[in-house]
């Protein structure tokens, strides 16, 4: 990213947003999505307009919808009382405008857009 992307978008809001979610839905494609020794493929698109940023990562790994699964039901416990991870998905679907999820087989597909741009400005006056 930072020889693509970031050579000409250096909005930091923009950047840490990107980095959050891409560190965050492949690492867990890696943890949790790929079996070991199977044929295993994934690929994460980035684009940017003046209005969006639209996150894509689509995958052959297990089918895997991240929209019906993603609040921790330890989510209300006190800090103490809750388990370690199942956070990171839950936090990038939370700073995303709009999430989509499709499983057209054998593909995980999911599409997380942010808002960005004058339209996003004037929200936050």
């Amino acid at each position: 990213m930072e020889e693509t992307l970031f050579v000409h978008q250096r909005d930091p809001t923009i950047r840490s947003t990107v980095l959050l979610v891409a560190d965050e839905l492949v690492s867990n494609l890696l943890k949790y999505g790929f079996k070991e020794g199977s044929e295993q493929h994934s690929r994460l698109n980035i684009t940017l307009d003046d209005d969006w940023l639209e996150i894509e990562l689509r995958d052959n790994g297990q089918c895997f919808n991240p929209l019906i699964h993603a609040k921790p039901n330890t989510l209300s416990a006190g800090l103490s009382e809750r388990q370690v991870g199942g956070l990171g998905v839950y936090l990038v679907l939370k700073i995303m405008d709009e999430t989509r999820y499709e499983w057209i087989e054998p593909w995980n597909c999911l599409t997380l857009r942010k808002r960005i741009g004058e339209k996003f400005d004037d929200c936050k006056t």
